[in-house]
Order: C-alpha cells, then sequence, then structure tokens
C-alpha cells in the first residue's frame, strides 16, 4: 500500500466492511456520490488487454479518448481503472449538464481526488470556490501544489467531456494541464474535440489519442460480445456481415445481441438485416423492447425523460409504485441500465437507449412529455435539487414555474458562487421568454449586474419597470419596482443623480426592518449621497443599514466601508480607522467568500484612505492600487467607487513623488465623469481642486509657521459639520483648547472663516 493511497479506487467499490472516507461536498443540490465512480464490471463486457495496455504505458499528461456514442470510451477507462488500480489511483467523475458550471465542476473533481487520497486537504482547496465570486484558479494552483506532494501517481478521469460548453471551464482545464506534475494525467472521454491547445499538446508530445477507429470492435471481440449476451455462435459469413454492417460500432452489435437472444433463426437475423439498412439500430431498439410486458415498455419510455434516476423518482413520474422491482428485473436483464452507485440506488440508460426511448415516446405520446418533466421537476424540488428542478421546469416549457423556481433561487445560488449556473438557466429560458416575464428580466438584470453587464441590465430595467408594483417576490424583494429601483440605486449605471433619485425610492418602497432587502437599500442610499458630497446624510442611511443586522454579509461590509470614508471627510481619523478594520475582517473571512468579489475593493479603498490620511502615504498607495486593479478586472460594474479610487489614489502619488501617476489617474477620473456628469457635482469639483493642485501656479506660501500636528488634526475635523464642542470631545481636549488651535490654524493660513481655512488646507495638500 502506497502511503496516502486509499486501500480502494474509485472505480474499485468500497471493500465490505469499509468505512466510507469522509468527503467535503459542494454546498448547494445532491447526487454526488453517484458522479465518482466508475461503471460496475458487468459479464458481458469484452477484455481488451491491447488498448488496456496502451493506456497503462502512455505517460502524456492529456490522454484523449474521442469517438461518438457508443464506442465503449466509458467501458474501455473502467476497465483500465480495475486493472491498474493496484499501480495506481483512478479519481472518476462523470460529468453532465449541471457541471458546466466552473465551481460544480472542480469541486467534484477535488472531492472525487479525496476518495482516493483520504488525505487530501480538499477543505483548503475548496474554500476558493466556496467564495460569492469563485476564484477557480487560485484552487486549481492549491490543487496543483497538493498532487505535486502525493506520494502515489494518478490518472483524473473526465467521462462525457463533451457536455462541458462553459468557455472558463474549457480555460481552466488548460491551466491546470500547463501545471501538472508529471505523476498525474487527465483524461477525456469525449464525443467531440474540446476547444483545448490540442496542437501545441500534440506537437509537444505531451496528448495521446485514442479515437473512433481505435475502439472498433474486430470480429473476435464481436464474437466474444455475442456469446456473452446472447449465448449464439455464429458462423464466420454472419459475424463479418454483421461486423461490416455496424462497422464495429460496440453498441450496435451489443443490441443485435440482446435481439438474437431469442431468435429462432439467427443467422436469417443477421442475413436480413444487413445490406443498406440504416436504420438497423432503430429496428434493434424496438425489437428488444417490443418483448416486453406493455407496463414496462411504458416504464421504460416514460422514464426517459431523466437523465440519472432512483425507484422514487421514477415512481413519480412514470406513475408507478413497483418501480424498485422493475428496476432490478431491469438490470438482471441487462436492459440499457447501468448502476451508478454500490448500493444500486441510482440508475442511468444507456444513451443512446434513452434517446431512442424518448424519440419513440415524442412519436407515440407526444402531450406527456411536458407532464413527465413536471413531475420530475416537483421531485427534485423537494428533494432539494434545484439546479435538477429548474432543468425539468424548462425542458417541460413550462415558463411560469420555471420562472418562478428561478426568482426563488437565484440569489442562494449567487451567494454560493454559482452565477454560471443561473445564467445557464436563464440561457436556457431565452431571451424571448425573458422578455415577456418581468419577474426573469429582474432575475437576469441582477446577474447582469453582479457581472458588471451594463448593458444586460439597461436592457432588463425597462420590462422591469413594466411589472410596476406586482409582488412580493419570490426572493423576498417588495415588488418589481422596489427591484428596479434598487438596482439602479446600488449601481448607478445611468449617471449619479438617477442613481440617487433610485435609490431614495428604494428606501421609501421597504419600510420592514426585518426584509434582508432593507439594510441593502439603505447601504445604496448611504454610498449615493456620499458620493454627491452629503455626508451627514449618508452617514444616517448607512447607519440604519448597520443597525438592522443585515444577515447579507456584503451589505455589512459596503457600508462599514463607506461610513469609514465619511469619518475620513470629516476628519474622524480615530473611527475611521475602526469602521474601516470592521469593513476588512468581514472580506478576510473565508467563510464569507468575499475578498475576489468586485466590492471588496471598498473596503480596502476605505483602509487606503485612513492609511493616507494618517500620512502613511507608501501604505495608502498599496491598498489603493489593490482596490483600483479589483476595480478594473470588473470592468461594467459601478463606475463611482471606481472614480473614488482614482480621486485618493491620485494625490497619495503626488505625495511620493509620482506626477505623471497622479496626471494619468485624474485624466482618467475625467473621462469617466464626462460620460456620466449628471449629479456629480462634488466629484468634478474634487477633481477640478486636485487638476489644480498639480496643474495651477504655485502654492502661496504658509503666513506663519508650519501647523502642528495637532493644528492639523483640528483642521481636518473643520471640513465637517462638528461644533467647536463635539471636535474637542473627538479629541479629548476642551473648547477653549480648540478655540485656541483654530485661531492659530487662520492666522498660518492669513484665513478669518472656516470655509477659507479648509480650502486653503486643501489648496496646500494638508490633507
Amino acid at each position: 500500500m502506497v502511503r496516502g493511497m486509499s486501500e480502494h479506487s474509485v472505480v474499485d467499490g468500497r471493500p465490505p466492511g469499509r468505512p466510507v472516507v469522509e468527503i467535503v461536498r459542494p454546498h448547494l443540490d445532491v447526487l454526488l456520490q453517484t458522479k465518482l465512480q466508475a461503471p460496475r464490471v458487468r459479464r458481458e463486457w469484452v477484455p481488451r488487454p491491447g488498448l488496456v495496455r496502451a493506456l497503462d504505458d502512455l505517460e502524456s499528461k492529456l490522454i484523449l479518448v474521442d469517438a461518438p456514442a457508443g464506442y465503449g470510451k466509458t467501458t474501455l477507462l473502467a476497465q483500465w481503472g480495475y486493472a491498474a488500480a493496484a499501480s495506481r489511483p483512478f479519481a472518476w467523475i462523470s460529468l453532465d449538464r449541471g457541471d458546466d458550471d466552473p465551481a460544480r465542476l472542480w469541486q467534484h473533481v477535488i472531492c472525487s481526488l479525496q476518495r482516493v487520497f483520504p488525505d487530501l486537504r480538499a477543505g483548503e482547496i475548496l474554500r476558493p470556490l466556496h467564495r460569492q465570486v469563485p476564484n477557480v484558479e487560485e484552487a486549481l494552483a492549491r490543487l496543483v501544489n497538493e498532487l505535486s506532494s502525493l506520494a502515489a501517481p494518478v490518472v483524473i478521469i473526465l467521462d462525457d467531456y463533451h457536455v462541458i460548453k462553459e468557455r472558463r471551464c474549457h480555460e481552466q482545464l488548460e491551466f491546470l494541464l500547463l501545471r501538472l506534475p508529471p505523476s498525474a494525467q487527465v483524461v477525456l472521454s469525449t464525443r467531440a474535440d474540446p476547444p483545448l491547445p490540442l496542437g501545441r499538446l500534440r506537437a509537444a508530445g505531451e496528448m495521446a489519442e485514442i479515437r473512433m477507429l481505435d475502439l472498433n470492435f474486430t470480429s473476435g471481440e464481436a464474437d466474444a460480445l455475442i456469446q456473452r449476451v446472447a449465448s449464439v455462435q455464429l458462423d464466420q459469413q454472419a459475424l463479418a456481415d454483421l461486423v461490416e454492417r455496424t462497422e464495429g460500432w460496440p453498441a450496435g452489435l451489443y443490441l443485435a445481441a440482446l435481439s438474437l437472444r431469442s431468435h429462432p433463426a439467427p443467422q436469417d437475423f443477421i442475413r436480413d438485416f444487413t445490406g443498406g439498412n440504416r436504420y438497423v439500430v432503430d429496428y434493434l431498439a424496438e425489437e428488444v423492447v417490443s418483448r416486453q410486458p406493455k407496463h414496462i415498455r411504458q416504464f421504460l419510455s416514460r422514464t426517459s425523460v431523466l437523465g440519472r434516476f432512483t425507484a422514487p423518482l421514477c415512481d413519480a413520474v412514470a406513475g408507478t409504485s413497483d418501480a424498485r422491482d422493475v428496476l432490478g428485473a431491469l438490470e438482471r436483464e441487462n436492459m440499457f441500465l447501468i448502476a451508478l452507485d454500490d448500493n444500486r440506488e441510482w440508475f442511468r440508460y444507456h444513451h443512446l437507449f434513452a434517446q431512442l426511448q424518448l424519440a419513440q415516446l415524442a412519436r407515440a405520446e407526444p402531450g406527456t412529455i411536458p407532464a413527465l418533466h413536471q413531475q420530475a421537476s416537483a421531485w427534485h424540488l423537494e428533494h432539494g435539487s434545484v439546479d435538477e428542478a429548474v432543468g425539468h421546469a424548462l425542458a417541460a416549457g413550462d415558463e411560469a414555474s420555471s420562472v418562478r423556481l428561478i426568482a426563488e433561487h437565484w440569489y442562494r445560488y449567487v451567494d454560493a458562487g454559482r452565477t454560471a449556473t443561473v445564467r445557464g438557466w436563464l440561457h436556457s429560458l431565452g431571451d424571448e421568454r425573458i422578455k415577456a416575464h418581468p419577474l426573469a428580466a429582474h432575475c437576469a438584470a441582477w446577474v447582469a449586474a453582479l457581472r458588471g453587464d451594463r448593458e444586460g441590465v439597461r436592457r432588463w430595467l425597462p420590462v422591469i419597470a413594466a411589472g410596476g408594483n406586482e409582488g412580493p417576490l419570490p426572493d423576498g424583494m417588495r415588488s418589481l419596482r422596489f427591484s428596479a429601483a434598487l438596482l439602479d440605486g446600488n449601481f448607478g449605471f445611468s449617471g449619479l443623480e438617477p442613481m440617487r433619485r433610485s435609490a431614495s425610492e428604494a428606501v421609501d418602497l421597504e419600510t420592514n426592518p426585518v426584509s434582508p432587502w432593507y439594510a441593502l437599500a439603505r447601504a445604496g442610499y448611504g454610498a449615493a449621497l456620499y458620493f454627491c458630497g452629503e455626508f451627514q446624510a449618508a452617514a444616517r442611511q448607512l447607519e440604519q443599514a448597520l443597525l438592522q443586522g443585515s444577515s447579507i454579509a456584503l451589505v455589512r461590509m459596503v457600508s462599514f466601508a463607506t461610513m469609514s470614508l465619511v469619518a475620513v471627510e470629516e476628519g474622524r481619523l480615530d473611527q475611521a480607522e475602526q469602521l474601516a478594520h470592521s469593513a476588512r475582517d468581514i472580506m478576510m473571512d473565508d467563510a464569507l467568500g468575499l475578498s475576489e468579489s468586485p466590492q471588496a475593493s471598498i473596503a480596502a479603498m476605505a483602509v487606503g484612505a485612513v492609511l493616507a490620511g494618517q500620512g502613511r502615504f507608501e501604505d495608502a498607495r498599496g491598498e489603493l492600487e489593490r482596490a483600483l486593479r479589483s476595480r478594473r478586472q470588473w470592468f461594467g460594474i459601478s463606475q463611482w467607487p471606481t472614480i473614488e479610487n482614482l480621486l485618493r489614489l491620485a494625490p497619495v502619488r503626488l505625495e511620493l513623488g509620482d506626477l505623471p501617476g497622479a496626471i494619468a489617474l485624474l485624466g482618467e477620473a475625467r473621462e469617466i465623469l464626462t460620460s456620466f456628469p449628471d449629479g456629480a457635482g462634488a466629484q468634478l469639483n474634487r477633481l477640478e481642486r486636485l487638476e489644480r493642485r498639480l496643474a495651477g501656479p504655485p502654492r502661496t506660501r504658509l503666513v506663519g509657521a508650519p501647523l502642528t500636528e495637532r493644528e492639523r488634526a483640528v483642521l481636518r475635523l473643520l471640513r465637517g459639520t462638528l461644533s467647536t464642542r463635539e471636535i474637542g470631545q473627538e479629541l479629548y481636549l476642551s473648547g477653549n483648547t480648540i478655540k485656541t488651535h483654530t485661531r492659530s490654524i487662520y492666522r498660518k493660513l492669513g484665513v478669518s472663516t472656516r470655509h477659507d481655512a479648509v480650502e486653503h488646507g486643501r489648496e496646500f495638500g494638508l490633507f
């Protein structure tokens, strides 16, 4: 036994009495375990020792097993896994359409690896995938490090990779392949070439291929299959004819063998089905099925709408009460049924057989298919698999149920980092149906906003607005009108003044503090007021957002960060520092998964603003540049925090002697503000003051001596609305002492009013 390797591999199954290895599971949906096991050994499998040896001798980091359906790709890889299990473990993942989501795909890969390497630190690897915005590259980097440290080689098999369409999944697999340690191999079983750099891998000798011609059955293999399945010995001519007509296609040969089981004249059967008949496979399937009792035929056709199934699901869909017995009989008779787990609870049909059954059902009872999908959707929803429930509702063409399910669950999936899944639902629903359903447009607009897709938001906002006061919505929002106001009030894609109006409307519409959206409305309004330069009004809204105790961590983080910026503007640096650290603590909490979200930049910006106010310009630059990089990664996200970031970083660069860098940042800020001038007066004023400071005439010298540190602290607080007594309380000084410092500030700056002192302070860069 190699150290660090489980006594069983995925393809082995678990020895009797061995405890189950506890693995880390994805947070959403069910049906994970069935995907992490290769097919069980079947009596009719024909050994293919030549291909197995060829696979075992390959050292390429990528092995591509690429052929159309029914060519035995999965069976061959399972045979290899059984034959080589003693020398290396195999991590198996059976892919389906639900895996067309980067977070789910790599969760299953990592969980499969942990089955064969129980000591694998799967929790550490998975943590970046459980954030609101999953960082798959970070998870893959951790995975590569773990693979490099394993004591045994490993083969990772991704079966049915052709179901993966998401571009990011392919890019992430390429990322993994480029960094894969020599002890690991990735095997893709697929019906079509994946969009990977196959030419480059082939030229570098890093990819091996097994394709259709390699997988064709020879006459000897066809003869072995027919004898195993049908117990029939064909003569050489009949066998050659059958191999020729099926072109060595293993699935076609298997179907023929099933039909030969009880045929009175096998030689006549072969003769009748050779010679140009392109529908031979359909006929064979009908021959096999037609010999089953009527209730079995009905069971097969009605359950063919299911990708994976268990007896209770079959009973719910087919309207039976004996599905467990039927499945047992079908398995015993090798009726295209494949067990997906050791307990024989979950099954699937052979893909070709399922397609044939579904086509037959569509011809015979087309009206029943939507109802069957609806029943499957209801069952999955009741048993906690929302993704499957939505999929079947969409397949049923049940727009109302599909929209309701998506609207009820979209935010939970987005919050768990499964935005790609929600986008997949909406893509399946289609733009035309989204246009017809304001509730669907509500979901589409929010997903677009969270991804920074401004055009998507603009497209769907009018559809939401057309829904008016319809509500409450399944996700808890008060109405479609509230959704539109909250959306524009938080992101401000149309300008700062429309953002402020919408945010105010959202606050007016949601007055129930129990609502999870109450705090978000006030946080959005507080941010809009802050960007408009109304600091006291902003603070009141943000305080309400925090007092509500929102369970949405994102709302708390943004509220603390914006409150910190308000405190910086008013010169209350001690309080600003506490608020910024509260925002950062939420951002850095791995359990919340916010560190990679676009909104995390606001927390970093608050920390940077505090550091700049304290005169720690090098540290401030690090935080503010980090925040700006994050904003630029999400180009379409709200521009107002980006402008704030630019206006805070520019003077920091200037203080550090980087005049060209400061000028470039202000130029970028002016370009954005020129495009969105409505309501941006406060930010334009800040921009102009900074531009004068950078490019205007040299500053006038101070009338008196430089300000002391205490006087600078007083001057910072003079920017706000605090009274002399309140400034004294902030600085733990008496009111008379504050008055003395204020007179000294006026004298040194050559002014006579508080307003002029603040303006001169800005001109001299004292803030």
